[in-house]
């Protein structure tokens, strides 16, 4: 394996498995629904540059998918990822089923009024909730890809991923061929992928037949009926979970030296906005630690490589936090046990997401480190002192500076002064001395390095 180069292909497989994690799917699901959709899309004898923009539609189908897990989790009140997980095989252009996903969803284990009282409120925003959620995530989703600023067709698919051939869906309501081809792709390949993942091939061959016409262009269905006859296509689909399976099926591969961050930097970017628009608590919160990353190892004279290395784990850090309920970060009061553990997963899943990058293999340490503490009293890891990876060390003061300086659901944002008191007291037992002094300089005498300019 070439531990000097990245392939662009691999990059984004790995960083979609982020996405599953907020849609409640297991890791693997985009990148089996990309295979279904360029099945799909060789059938359909689609030229070379659709079927490169096809293939990261398909793995960036869900990158909006952050933006609307806030409401979830507060009008159902409950885990916005088993909402949404549940929802996926909920045919919800009919009333009837979406009533019933709505009691089901709605508070479950709360008294019967409390329920009720829920419930009521949903229904009063009628219609208008679903196509309000529907176009919070698929308008921020479009807007990210597009960010990205390599695929020019993608980003229209995303945006109309939940349209519905006979005009049903949201949040447009557009119907036949108003809906662009690459995101009628989309809509029928990741829901064959759900259905088969929960329920086995015939569900995934039943769900498209039932709904060709009405959620689906008959021309799709026809041909995934096809292509699924056989079983073997299950097969193949059952052995399909690593990012660098998918990678050989983009038609223009790409390659990254693995320090080109003019590609890289705005990828990191578009994925730490997808991490920080999943709470109100924490807008802007990767970027600005990785910006205080970036200035302390300035402050700390280390080369360029390592304050780019800063700036990217900086921003990937928080990345295992999209597997984390809103119904946690969004707390107003105290953590019980229970939560406080499952918050505590968010480092070690940083690391799960990263580790297949091989190249980036120090920044992935770096990331997941972030809440290691020098006397062991840290995780995920209990690493002690200098077994605490450097870079790990820097992100911790950055990340410890900017939570205590920025609002949380459970106190106000607290002054430079008050902060630097508080962090004081953990140098040399929690935080490390080096860092801790270069932000203290920094803050003191150049406050300006601290100030996030994007």
């Amino acid at each position: 394996m070439n531990t000097r180069s990245l392939s662009l292909a691999t990059l984004i497989a790995t960083l979609s498995r982020a996405l599953d994690l907020t849609e409640g799917e297991p890791l693997g699901h985009a990148i089996r629904s990309c295979w279904i959709g360029m099945q799909l899309g060789e059938a359909l004898s689609l030229g070379e540059d659709e079927r490169h923009e096809l293939f990261y539609a398909l793995l960036l189908k869900d990158a909006g998918c952050s933006a609307n897990s806030h409401q979830v989790s507060e009008w159902f009140g409950t885990d916005d990822r088993s909402a949404k997980y549940e929802l996926k095989s909920v045919n919800w252009s009919r009333l009837s089923h979406a009533v019933r996903y709505a009691v089901a969803q709605t508070k479950p284990g709360a008294p019967w009024r409390e329920r009720l009282t829920a419930i009521a409120n949903i229904a009063r925003r009628g219609p208008q909730a679903a196509r309000t959620l529907v176009e919070m995530r698929c308008t921020r989703g479009a807007d990210l890809v597009r960010e990205l600023g390599w695929v020019s067709l993608a980003p229209d698919a995303v945006l109309n991923l939940d349209e519905h051939w006979d005009g049903s869906g949201q949040p447009r309501g557009l119907r036949g061929h108003e809906i662009p081809l690459l995101g009628r792709i989309l809509s029928l390949a990741q829901t064959v992928e759900m259905f088969w993942s929960r329920f086995g091939p015939e569900a995934a061959r039943d769900v498209a037949r039932s709904r060709r016409g009405s959620w689906f262009d008959p021309e799709l269905v026809d041909a995934w009926l096809s292509m699924s006859a056989d079983d073997t296509l299950f097969t193949q689909l059952a052995a399909l979970n690593l990012p660098h399976q998918i990678a050989s099926y983009d038609p223009k591969p790409r390659s990254l030296p693995w320090d080109d961050h003019a590609v890289l930097l705005p990828i990191a970017q578009v994925f730490a906005d997808i991490v920080d628009t999943k709470s109100s608590w924490t807008a802007s919160h990767s970027w600005r630690t990785a910006h205080y990353a970036k200035s302390l190892t300035e402050i700390l004279g280390e080369p360029p490589a390592l304050q780019e290395a800063a700036l990217l784990a900086g921003l990937f850090h928080d990345l295992g936090k999209l597997g984390v309920s809103n119904l946690i970060l969004d707390k107003p009061g105290p953590l019980s046990p229970a939560e406080r553990a499952a918050i505590e997963t968010h480092p070690q899943m940083t690391y799960t997401l990263l580790e297949p990058l091989v190249p980036l293999h120090m920044i992935a340490e770096g990331a997941a480190a972030h809440h290691e503490r020098l006397d062991g009293t840290g995780y995920y890891r209990h690493l002690k002192g200098p077994h605490i990876p450097y870079l790990g060390q820097i992100v911790a003061v950055a990340d410890v500076h900017d939570a205590l300086a920025h609002a949380r659901p459970y106190r106000r944002a607290l002054s430079t002064e008050d902060v630097l008191a508080i962090m004081r007291s953990d140098r040399t037992t929690k935080l490390s001395p080096d860092v801790f002094d270069a932000l203290e300089w920094g803050l003191l005498n150049q406050p300006e390095r601290f100030v996030p300019t994007a």
